[in-house]
């Protein structure tokens, strides 16, 4: 009897000291060691965060573009915007923004044309789409990266609500979205998915004139006032001659994406903004036409082919739900009837400041429906115990009540809160506490044009 008494001791004691080191290395917290006490293995599971974050092969690399197992490539972080380029400035996630914000009313998703090339920051759409929206005060983040495409805008798509933005923007491109597309969508295996067609050839594909296009491939358009253009439908041809298998696998992957990020965005409460930036030769194809200029066999073919693959995108777009597609088309062609310069005289396809603000423009009247005005007067969000923190939202920013009782005694009805969620006013800045009666400073009085806000 005792043998087989010390042996039952011996078992459990063994069996609490191995529970106990299981919990110790995979649940610390249930024994009260403090977090930053806590040993962490380096595993695939649970990366050393800043070591991944600040990845010094990253930032001493002298490349614009780096590798990536999931979106082939990205950009080089933290780049700085001195080349004269007109490329950069890099945030720490690559994309080209200043400054990461905490949360972000606008996400614009895109490629190179979207990124900005052929300008500073400043000029790029996504900048100057926040000037138009100034009213509205909202934060636009781009995310964009050049040779991406629509598999890669998937991909980050999945990132972006992280920020918790009230309107995602994706700008498909119609000069090599497709081609690009289907590359990666049949080269990487994590992308499999997306694959239409698993019997595709990958070498059935139009004929590629190289890059940069050599000279014997472009056409130049001399137009009515001096101005000359010159274009690359060869290289364009590549992402729109249907005749092709892999080409009309690229449009099905764009229609494909864009249906499984309107789908998420809208479990997620996200309006989702679809448009098609046009090539520079569709661009300028009716100012063609209407000044009887002759063109190229292949100019003609490309701007038929590809003025019919935007119209199945944008037919396949108004038919997803929570979300509304804009033309750029029409306005950039209207403003390609002027000699304003919207590209360069180069073959170089990317929109100049000019052509950018086309873009925002006809982006900017849609957006503006989905963000609500920031917030004024006495505000409240209540927090885990269901009680209420009241604020004062100003102009200035955002100042907290030390009580409610002071919120009274500066001339505010509490019975006329306004609930916010906490991204609406996340962004504003922190003014303080308001722990004085100063009616003046505090009261309704020194609130200008309070509006409407929050949900």
């Amino acid at each position: 009897m005792k043998k087989e008494w010390v042996l039952s001791i011996g078992v459990v004691a063994i069996t609490l000291a191995v529970a106990i080191g299981l919990i110790r290395w995979y649940a610390p917290q249930l024994l009260g060691i403090p977090v930053d006490l806590q040993a962490v293995r380096v595993s695939k599971e649970i990366p050393p965060f800043f070591e991944n974050a600040f990845h010094m092969e990253d930032l001493e690399s002298r490349k614009f573009l780096l590798q990536d197992p999931y979106t082939n490539v990205r950009a080089k972080p933290f780049y700085t915007d001195f080349s004269g380029l007109g490329l950069g400035p890099h945030d720490l996630l690559g994309f080209r923004n200043r400054s990461i914000p905490y949360i972000a009313d606008v996400i614009a998703i895109g490629d190179s044309q979207t990124y900005g090339n052929n300008t500073v920051l400043a000029a790029n759409w996504p900048s100057q789409l926040q000037s138009l929206l100034a009213d509205r005060q909202p934060v636009v983040y781009s995310m964009a990266t050049g040779a991406w495409g629509a598999v890669q805008y998937l991909n980050v798509y999945t990132y972006a609500t992280a920020f918790q933005p009230r309107v995602v923007v994706i700008a498909f491109y119609s000069g090599n979205d497709a081609d690009e597309s289907v590359t990666l969508a049949y080269s990487n295996d994590h992308w499999a998915s997306l694959r239409p067609d698993t019997r595709l050839n990958l070498s059935d594909k139009p004929r590629f004139p190289g890059f940069p296009v050599p000279p014997s491939e472009h056409w130049q358009a001399h137009f009515e006032g001096g101005m000359h253009l010159t274009f690359t439908p060869s290289l364009r041809l590549v992402s729109n001659d249907t005749a092709y298998a892999t080409v009309r696998a690229g449009y099905d992957i764009i229609e494909k994406v864009a249906q499984s990020i309107t789908q998420l965005a809208g479990d997620a409460g996200i309006h989702v903004v679809l448009t098609v930036i046009p090539t520079k030769e569709l661009v300028y194809a009716e100012r063609v036409h209407r000044e009887g200029i002759k063109s190229s066999a292949e100019y003609a073919k490309l701007v038929s082919l590809e003025r019919a693959n935007i119209a199945r995108l944008a037919q396949s777009f108004k038919r997803l739900t929570n979300s509304e597609y804009v033309d750029l088309v029409e306005p950039l062609q209207k403003a390609a009837t002027t000699n304003e310069p919207l590209y360069p005289p180069e073959p170089d396809g990317h929109p100049m400041e000019a052509g950018n603000r086309v873009i925002a423009a006809a982006i900017a009247p849609v957006i503006r429906k989905h963000l609500i005005p920031p917030p004024r007067g006495l505000v409240g969000v209540a927090n885990t115990s269901n009680s209420v923190i009241p604020f004062l939202a100003t102009a200035e920013g955002l100042w907290l009540f030390a009580t409610k009782e002071l919120a009274v005694s500066n001339g505010w009805n509490p019975d006329q809160i306004r609930f916010v969620l906490p991204r609406d006013i996340a962004a504003l800045p922190q003014l303080g506490v308001i722990d004085v009666v100063n009616q003046k400073k505090f009261g309704p009085r020194a609130v200008k044009a309070p509006g409407p806000v929050g949900q």
